[in-house]
């Protein structure tokens, strides 16, 4: 299982071409037979994201094209916050916490027992036992 994590539809053109690499090594993956998807979380925030645009229904019409290929992966109840648990006192022991959204996404992945791809390695790796990759 692949967990995509750093899809944004709305990007600078400079950021736009590793989130298009991102996507297309996703793909690939899908056609080796992988299965390929994104936590329930990050389309949470894609949908906050929408709303912040301008154009709401045309950014949201761009946000479901972007996700139309890929699973999207449910927040499991007992799974999902034991290791979120986890993830999050380990950091905060270490003195290395990263964004809230992103222990929800990483404890998802850990739950899923997913390898998170993501274009923020260095952010991730201090997350205990995540498998993560980039594309890049």
């Amino acid at each position: 299982i692949f967990m995509i994590r750093g899809l944004k539809s709305a990007r600078p053109p400079a950021q736009r071409k590793r989130a298009l690499a991102l996507v297309e090594r996703c793909q690939t993956a899908q056609g080796e037979g992988e299965s390929v998807g994104l936590s329930a979380v990050s389309v949470s925030e894609l949908e906050f994201g929408a709303h912040l645009s301008a154009d709401y229904s045309r950014e949201i019409t761009a946000v479901q094209k972007l996700l139309a290929p890929f699973d999207v992966y449910d927040y499991d109840a007992v799974a999902c916050p034991r290791q979120y648990g986890r993830v999050r006192h380990g950091l905060e022991r270490l003195g290395q916490p990263i964004g809230s959204m992103d222990m929800l996404i990483a404890a998802h992945a850990l739950a899923l027992d997913a390898i998170l791809v993501t274009n923020n390695l260095a952010h991730f790796h201090r997350v205990d036992g995540l498998k993560a990759t980039s594309c890049l």
